[in-house]
């Protein structure tokens, strides 16, 4: 495993000199291209950024941004619905799309000679959707039936969910990207519209293409297709100021489960390059020691020497817009109880915070991390997904080489400080799932 992560770190170092750099061209109705030359073979990925998500969405209207998402392959004036996918497949690619707080992505995989073709019909589909009500009735229905099984049905998504409604005041990452279900059966095919018009206007959209491609040959297509929709004015994106938590907070979900959980999220800042580099990147390479692979600390600790829980586990994002819900948890097992876990936690959370990291688990971390973007690299889709993530989070495209610089940087005090800073108790909300069994096995039940 040494040679191997000393290999992918010797490659990175290597692919970053070898490899095309951005080149990049601004149109005047605000449409963004970005193009990464890859000759290695003759695919391209084609991907559509849309600054528009969960976020902008206003109170009431939860879930519209991802119901545009599946509108979007409902049909256009060129192009009939489902058509578009049919075309991608026949020509041998694949297509599909995501939502998430921040962003719209739809995106293909083809064959390089038809990325000037694929790009005409993404422009087509943009600028000339047909927004019907019939479409919009069955679509609606999809999408509740998959909230259903997502999350209704999934308590430990239900748990999540209350979650991040409660760690938050203002931030509107607070809400469900697919919605709350009370929201999605109030939308109508108006509401739909007025989100189109609004969101999906050129100044939005930042074109991505990573492959064998000429720039100067896609950029002359993207000017004589999106580079001439009409512009229209757009509306700086909502992004409050989240106030700073004034004490712990706490959770408690009952719904119907075997085995209770244990979740504690925590507001920290995102990356805002040359302003904040060095605590978030130390916050990340904390978090990849805390619960990167089996031999992270929370599973050592937690899981096999005190036998707290079953399975643990801490997510956190710099790539996001000012703020990210950073998150640990733990799935207990029978016989384990919630405090024991919540006092063991804390204790160790307070102790990194104090101390520094081990160091070879520090030294292994960054491996992990930078190996993880070398693999990264022989993927045209992950390569193409973070450019457009950066550039529509604000970070900007011309910082993805530097992230890893930033993380290389990390020094153990960091860390330590890192997590001292804010990873603190009274700045967490906690989420309990506690099971409640159905009346005909709960124990002592009457018949």
């Amino acid at each position: 495993m040494r040679k191997l992560l000393w290999f992918a770190a010797f490659f990175l170092s290597f692919a970053t000199t070898a490899q095309a750099a951005l080149q990049q061209a601004s149109f005047k109705n605000g449409v963004n291209l970005i193009v990464e030359e890859d000759h290695s073979a003759p695919v391209a990925m084609v991907q559509v950024w849309l600054k528009v998500g969960g976020r902008d969405e206003v109170p009431g209207k939860t879930g519209l941004a991802h119901v545009f998402e599946h509108m979007m392959f409902k049909g256009s004036k060129k192009l009939a619905a489902g058509e578009y996918s049919k075309i991608i497949s026949a020509m041998g690619g694949s297509d599909n799309a995501f939502t998430s707080t921040d962003y719209t992505a739809y995106f293909e995989t083809v064959p390089a000679a038809e990325v000037s073709r694929v790009l005409k019909m993404e422009a087509e589909r943009f600028a000339n959707l047909k927004l019907r009500d019939k479409d919009f009735q069955s679509e609606i229905k999809v999408i509740m039936e998959e909230r259903r099984m997502r999350t209704e049905d999934n308590p430990n998504s239900r748990m999540f969910e209350e979650l991040s409604a409660a760690a938050l005041r203002l931030h509107p990452y607070r809400n469900p990207v697919i919605g709350w279900m009370q929201d999605l059966e109030g939308l109508t095919i108006e509401d739909v519209q007025a989100f189109y018009q609004k969101h999906y206007v050129p100044a939005n959209v930042t074109v991505v293409v990573v492959g064998d491609v000429d720039f100067k040959a896609v950029k002359k297509v993207v000017g004589k297709t999106f580079g001439r929709m009409k512009s229209k004015h757009v509306e700086p994106r909502f992004n409050p100021i989240e106030p700073e938590p004034l004490g712990a907070k706490r959770v408690e979900v009952k719904l119907l489960a075997q085995l209770p959980v244990v979740s504690v999220a925590i507001p920290v800042p995102s990356w805002q390059p040359y302003h904040n580099d060095r605590q978030v990147a130390a916050l990340a390479l904390a978090t990849e020691i805390m619960a990167g692979g089996k031999s992270a600390v929370l599973n050592e600790v937690l899981v096999n020497a005190q036998r707290k829980a079953v399975s643990v586990g801490a997510g956190y994002d710099p790539f996001t817009m000012g703020l990210d819900l950073w998150y640990a948890y733990g799935m207990l097992g029978v016989g384990q109880k919630v405090s024991d876990f919540e006092k063991s936690f804390w204790t160790l959370m307070d102790d990194m915070g104090k101390n520094l990291p081990d160091a070879r688990k520090f030294k292994a971390a960054k491996r992990r991390l930078i190996a993880d973007e070398v693999f990264a690299q022989d993927s045209l889709y992950l390569r193409a997904k973070h450019i457009g993530i950066l550039e529509t989070v604000g970070i900007g495209a011309d910082e993805k080489d530097r992230w890893l610089t930033l993380i290389r940087q990390v020094t153990p005090e960091d860390v330590r400080d890192a997590m001292h800073i804010w990873i603190q108790q009274v700045r967490s909300t906690t989420g309990v799932l506690i099971p409640k069994y159905a009346p005909e096995t709960t124990e002592g039940a009457a018949p």
